[in-house]
């Protein structure tokens, strides 16, 4: 279960450190960074908003307006946690904002969300108030957190090759790792299959573009039979990095 919030976690658990961001007598809704954003979303270019919308969260101090047009786009790519975040940044940065009736009903829908998108649905949301669903979401930042360690061991020990003694000298010699899918550094990381995945989606996520989607499907021929053809959900697969 761990393993499906890896890739959905990274992003939340960044936190944000307002003192390391300027002050300004202009509000972030008048930010050039702000006003492209709209545009970008009137054309539907949603990652290209959301990248605008955090540029301006990044620049500012205090960029309520940014942080709810953030979450907003994360709820477009059905990104919850983000989202969560976001919109709970927002109603902090204006806790008497006549939107914060909307925007805590949007908290609780990207909360259902994202407790519909963990692999086997272990709890169904409804039966979930809100105060435990947060405390549930808490527990996974918490478990992410360990898991993002594990994930860095992991790719350090993966520059290892295994080894093996060679015959009559007792010294170990590099063997490959025939069972790993190939890549163009040798190394891959688990992804776990979850609600709404495509191999377009999975590259957008991993690596913010389309273009390893030939990639991810060669290295899982084993899994799939075509570009098309994604593994059910809750099905581990192998990012090529």
């Amino acid at each position: 279960m761990v393993r499906a919030t890896f890739a959905l976690l990274v992003i939340l658990l960044a936190g944000c450190d307002d003192a390391s961001r300027k002050e300004s007598s202009t509000l972030d809704v008048d930010d050039p960074d702000f006003r492209q954003g709209q545009i970008f979303y009137k054309q539907r270019e949603i990652r290209r908003a959301l990248e605008c919308y955090l540029k301006v969260i990044d620049n500012r101090k205090g960029a309520a307006e940014a942080h709810l047009e953030a979450g907003r786009m994360y709820s477009d790519l059905e990104d919850p946690l983000p989202a969560i975040y976001h919109y709970n940044q927002y109603v902090r940065l204006k806790p008497t904002s006549v939107q914060n009736g909307h925007v805590k009903q949007m908290i609780r829908t990207a909360e259902k969300q994202f407790m519909q998108q963990l692999p086997g649905r272990p709890m169904e949301p409804d039966a979930l108030g809100s105060v435990d669903i947060n405390a549930r979401l808490r527990t996974l930042q918490i478990e992410n957190e360990k898991l993002k360690r594990e994930v860095a061991d992991l790719s350090r020990n993966q520059k290892t090759p295994d080894t093996k003694a060679a015959v009559g000298t007792g010294v170990p010699v590099a063997t490959p790792d025939k069972s790993a899918p190939e890549s163009r550094n040798g190394r891959t990381l688990p992804y776990t299959i979850v609600r709404g995945d495509t191999l377009s989606v999975i590259s957008n996520k991993m690596f913010k573009d389309k273009n390893h989607i030939k990639a991810i499907f060669e290295a899982n021929r084993d899994k799939m039979t075509s570009q098309d053809n994604l593994p059910k959900i809750g099905t581990v697969i192998q990012i090529p990095q």
